[in-house]
């Protein structure tokens, strides 16, 4: 399962790379494969660095943007965690499913093309709502942390991130290395990427 804005794109063989990891790595319940742009009228405009997650560290907000529109999931996996979207939340309802998933199974980073992002006017990141998005997430998982015992580091990163938001000079510095350094620096939290190796899929 999964889902795209209208507007986002596939790429050629996206379905079968999909399908070809769930068939063949049975313990694998959700994927999400390199982050792409499409340029307004649907030509290649940018790949992007293949980005890793683990529960923690997404609740920590060191990257609340997990592309949906390279991402999809086993239904086992949508049921086990509600079977429905929480749409009360509006945009941000896709970060909320997201953390919801994260309680059950761990996110597996693909190396490969699946889908794609497309701009154009209608994004609501063009619309003027991306703030609002990003503090309806920072309440989601604010709330996501609170029901966790033990998360102190991750609690207390959230709290840091808070304070230097309202300092200028220190907020771009605790971004450019504190909050990109949690989900780039490699540690032992991390799943395994899945790459194509002579037209088989294997971790690594």
């Amino acid at each position: 399962m999964g889902w795209l804005e209208p507007g986002d794109l596939m790429h050629t063989n996206g379905l079968y790379v999909i399908g070809s990891i769930f068939a063949l790595f049975q313990n694998v319940e959700w994927i999400t494969g390199r982050p792409f742009n499409f340029s307004p009228n649907g030509l290649p405009a940018g790949i992007k660095h293949l980005e890793r997650w683990t529960r923690m560290r997404f609740l920590a907000g060191g990257n609340k943007y997990i592309h949906r529109d390279t991402t999809f999931w086993r239904r086992s996996l949508w049921e086990r965690a509600g079977g429905s979207l929480a749409t009360e939340f509006g945009l941000a309802s896709e970060f909320e499913l997201f953390v919801r998933f994260f309680r059950h199974a761990l996110l597996y980073s693909v190396d490969a093309l699946i889908g794609g992002y497309r701009t154009h006017p209608g994004n609501h990141s063009a619309s003027g709502s991306h703030r609002r998005y990003n503090q309806i997430c920072d309440q989601i998982a604010d709330r996501e942390l609170a029901g966790i015992k033990g998360a102190y580091a991750a609690k207390l990163f959230r709290t840091m991130t808070r304070i230097v938001l309202h300092i200028p000079g220190v907020r771009r510095i605790w971004h450019k290395f504190a909050v990109q350094s949690i989900y780039r620096c490699p540690g032992r939290d991390w799943p395994p990427k899945i790459r194509a190796r002579r037209d088989e899929w294997s971790f690594e």
